[in-house]
């Protein structure tokens, strides 16, 4: 289908084009950009504890050499990580092969993470029979729970990982692999639910105040919001606005975020203006904004048309006291569409800046250009590059 079939009309793509001008400007491979070193020594400048300053030189490190080992080497105390997801890796460096239970969108991210430490995935495990024999995703080969049965002696001594994020029928998956096939729990290891660190990510650094008002950008399927109502706690808030732009999140969020009150839900992305836009919407956390070469390359099968719309346009005379974006790479438009907003009410921000490989740097440019005085911190919740949140306050 051609692009003029779908119908799509682009707004301006300026804030897009000076991104991927400094990305092209060699700043991968240890050749930086003129401007990008200046960048970085001003957002430096501006760090807030030694915790930051270590998860920047990691992620300076791994910007230039693309050797993940900077950031994965980090000292635990660098490192937010709550003492499930430790114990998850820990289990994972210490076995070199493993089997997925799952071979969806969660069962394929899983396998990318994996092969970042050099963990072999020797099979997914699917009841559904049409995923075989080969995972036209990952090419990793794809058996049935008939399969296992039949040839547990081969499969019995591996790690088996359930990927399902829903905990419910992750139970469900567990208890049938011991009482059915057999397989020993002690080999099982259950999916993380949340790969946001529960409760913590975003909301670990600052304390909540009187008459919070915040907006999440990236809602996907309502938690954070709660998270923000309990981090709130006895002091309460006052309003919380909610974008969600993948269709079958939004319908979710919708029904569970209604009993919380207070609370307007969009079904938009956020970007520098109000445009149309591809989106590739899988219902999961890393649905996100693609180009229409992208869209193309993909046939159009699970893309969707999708509008975004500025900050500043939507939430224009709104009191904005706490901003938190993790929208897949789609940061540095949304706070150019949020400039005014920011600008106005300095708010508190906790902004996710590992999509890009110079969005650590980049986007803690930009709040800097709106409030100088702006001051910086960094954590890392994840066992991989994923998962940097910078803090502005």
């Amino acid at each position: 289908m051609s692009t003029t079939e779908k119908g799509i009309v682009f707004g301006t793509d300026k804030a897009g084009d000076r991104q991927k001008a400094l990305r092209e400007a060699g700043n991968l491979n240890g050749n930086l950009s003129a401007g990008f070193p200046e960048m970085a020594r001003n957002v430096y400048a501006h760090l807030n504890d030694e915790i930051s300053k270590k998860i920047f030189e990691a992620r300076i490190l791994y910007a230039s050499t693309g050797d993940v080992g900077y950031i994965t080497g980090l000292e635990s105390k660098y490192r937010n990580l709550n003492s499930d997801m430790q114990v998850y890796v820990e289990k994972l460096q210490t076995d070199s092969h493993c089997l997925i239970y799952g071979a969806g969108v969660a069962g394929h991210y899983l396998a990318g993470r994996f092969k970042r430490f050099g963990v072999k995935i020797d099979c997914f495990i699917d009841q559904d029979g049409s995923k075989g024999p080969v995972d036209k995703e990952t090419g990793i080969k794809v058996i049935t729970e008939k399969e296992l049965t039949e040839n547990i002696a081969l499969y019995s001594d591996k790690t088996l990982v359930v990927s399902y994020p829903v905990k419910p029928v992750a139970d469900e998956v567990r208890k049938r692999l011991i009482d059915d096939i057999g397989i020993d729990e002690k080999n099982i290891i259950m999916g993380i639910y949340d790969w946001r660190n529960n409760q913590g990510q975003y909301f670990d650094y600052f304390e909540a105040r009187e008459n919070e008002v915040f907006v999440d950008c990236g809602c996907y399927d309502g938690a954070t919001c709660y998270n923000f109502a309990g981090w709130c706690g006895a002091k309460g808030f006052d309003y919380i606005y909610s974008f969600e732009a993948d269709p079958k999140n939004y319908e979710k969020s919708k029904e569970i975020l209604a009993p919380l009150g207070k609370c307007e839900l969009f079904p938009y992305g956020t970007a520098d203006v109000n445009k149309k836009v591809y989106f590739a919407a899988d219902a999961f956390e890393t649905s996100c904004i693609i180009s229409r070469e992208e869209a193309e390359k993909r046939n159009f099968e699970g893309v969707e048309e999708i509008e975004t719309v500025a900050l500043d346009e939507v939430l224009a005379g709104k009191k904005i006291t706490f901003i938190k974006m993790d929208i897949e790479g789609a940061e540095y438009e949304a706070l150019l569409g949020a400039r005014k907003l920011i600008m106005e009410n300095r708010p508190r921000m906790a902004i996710s800046v590992y999509h890009k490989f110079e969005d650590f740097v980049v986007l803690a440019d930009l709040v800097l250009s709106m409030h100088p005085d702006y001051r910086i911190a960094f954590r890392h919740y994840g066992f991989d590059d994923l998962e940097t949140v910078m803090y502005v306050k």
